[in-house]
């Protein structure tokens, strides 16, 4: 149970329950209790202390260490002077930290290792789950629930939560780019820590191509890789990146149930892979649900309180055939605008509308308080609100949960994301980050393996997806998804 998660407590408390396969490091007035499959880092001076545990690399160093970072000339450090220094470092983890400015514990860029905290009780974990199993005593929000059994489901993959309550009156988490105070609990945010400027495509461009390869080849000293190679920009680009250590390398595909042997996915992934000339691996033969051992059922369900069955099948898989591998899980989307092009000015129901909850009473009142947040911030309030929407609530949830599911198998993290690329990618001017027709992710293909250029990129093959995706990309779709969105915001049924 717990593979790979993380629990801070203050020690101050007695008779917590703690998982097997833990082990514990003292910070401060807390106790890091943390996974064996978990990495540690720490570093004292006499002005500072920082601790980071999960798995961490920076690409310029050949082994993690702290020290290497921080030279003997920080000597009253800020936290976000700190955080600057960090901006490189890519991975899952918790980093710690103790100055003259307070103390605090943040998660990586994206919140791999998510924030859930009881405020009551001065404990945090990976996991509302872990919060409870530790002895967190929870009673039922009602607001909240009403959203999480009316509105949730029907939400993409039914895994996408927002906001930073729970169903419980007791645990609340933080979102990506926010920080929580040891001291007083209070939870503020960090990043941006710069105005925002458009940047040089080319420039752009080429640092993010050094990075990506640099950050591909200092996971690979930690443990092979795998990779699933797809028909789609994020695979694609990851694979690109791996040229240089292909031979620690898996490269491989699902091929789920619903897809037939001419699926992109299948096809375009095969392809990619032969010209790459690497072995392209095709998982198939899945278990049922029925025929995995209860122990792993109970431990994916148990661990993981946003978990979906369906993945279990997968994640069974990944367990027997690629344990020992971290997983590269490439989600670019910071370089590819999803919802729209940069919006510097919009209605909290429209980014309720762009994350499939328009009209909920409570998706509303989050997105609200989100927004004044935002508004208030220096450098947050210059960026584009819907990419960072995007970030905070649907990468900081979405892409945390199916990460998190995945740590029963094995480690997985994404290369793009460190606050140094996503930086690079969010200031592009938008006619590089169309969500089809992506220019960017073209010419960082092409930069780092010019072999694959006019392989398609999630080719369609009858006339009608063909059609929608010319239209998609056309300036009309715009005009259409604005006005659809009016219509349902002044039409539409609210609910809760």
């Amino acid at each position: 149970m717990f593979t790979r998660q993380i629990l801070l407590s203050h020690s101050s408390n007695s008779d917590l329950n703690i998982p097997n396969g833990f082990d514990r490091f003292y910070f401060d007035d807390y106790i890091v209790y943390y996974h064996h499959l978990n990495a540690i880092y720490s570093y004292q001076s006499d002005s500072f202390e920082c601790l980071m545990v999960g798995v961490v690399v920076h690409p310029d160093l050949a082994e993690f260490n702290l020290k290497d970072l921080f030279s003997d000339e920080i000597l009253n450090p800020t936290f976000l002077q700190i955080n600057k220094i960090l901006e490189r470092v890519c991975g899952r983890y918790y980093l710690l930290y103790k100055g003259d400015d307070g103390v605090f514990v943040r998660s990586d860029a994206t919140s791999l290792a998510q924030i859930n905290y009881c405020k009551m009780k001065q404990i945090i974990a990976t996991d509302i789950n872990l919060l409870k199993y530790s002895g967190v005593d929870v009673s039922i929000n009602s607001e909240a629930e009403g959203f999480y059994k009316e509105v949730f489901p029907r939400k993409g993959n039914g895994n996408a939560w927002i906001g930073t309550d729970t169903i419980y009156n007791e645990i609340c988490k933080a979102l990506p780019n926010h920080t929580l105070s040891l001291s007083n609990y209070e939870v503020t945010r960090f990043w941006p820590w710069r105005d925002f400027n458009y940047i040089d495509f080319n420039i752009a461009v080429s640092e993010i191509t050094n990075e990506l390869k640099l950050t591909l080849k200092a996971f690979s000293r930690l443990a092979p890789l795998s990779i699933a190679v797809t028909a789609g920009n994020d695979s694609r680009v990851m694979a690109a990146a791996s040229k240089d250590v292909s031979e620690s390398c898996y490269y491989f595909i699902d091929k789920l149930s619903s897809m037939n042997d001419s699926h992109p996915d299948l096809v375009v992934g095969a392809r990619v892979c032969e010209v790459l000339n690497v072995y392209f691996n095709k998982h198939d033969n899945f278990e049922s649900i029925s025929n995995i051992p209860l122990e792993f059922k109970n431990s994916f369900s148990g661990s993981v309180f946003y978990s979906l069955p369906k993945r279990l099948p997968e994640v069974y898989n990944y367990s027997v055939k690629l344990s020992g591998h971290i997983n590269i899980c490439g989600v670019g989307e910071f370089g590819r605008s999803v919802y729209g092009p940069s919006k510097f000015k919009v209605e909290p129901n429209y980014l309720c509308y762009k994350y499939q909850c328009a009209n909920s009473i409570y998706a509303n009142k989050v997105t609200t308080s989100w927004l004044n947040e935002l508004k208030h911030h220096p450098y947050a309030s210059q960026y584009p609100i819907n990419t960072l929407f995007y970030i905070e609530q649907k990468l900081g949830n979405w892409g945390a949960v199916g990460n998190a599911e995945s740590d029963l198998a094995f480690e997985e993290v994404n290369p793009f994301a460190s606050h140094y690329l996503i930086s690079k990618m969010i200031m592009l001017n938008s006619r590089y980050t169309r969500y089809t027709n992506n220019k960017l992710f073209l010419r960082l293909v092409s930069n780092m393996a010019s072999e694959l250029d006019g392989i398609p990129i999630n080719p369609k093959h009858s006339f009608s997806s063909k059609l929608k995706t010319a239209l998609k990309s056309s300036f009309i779709f715009s005009i259409v998804d604005i006005a659809k969105y009016h219509l349902i915001n002044n039409l539409g049924k609210k609910v809760l």
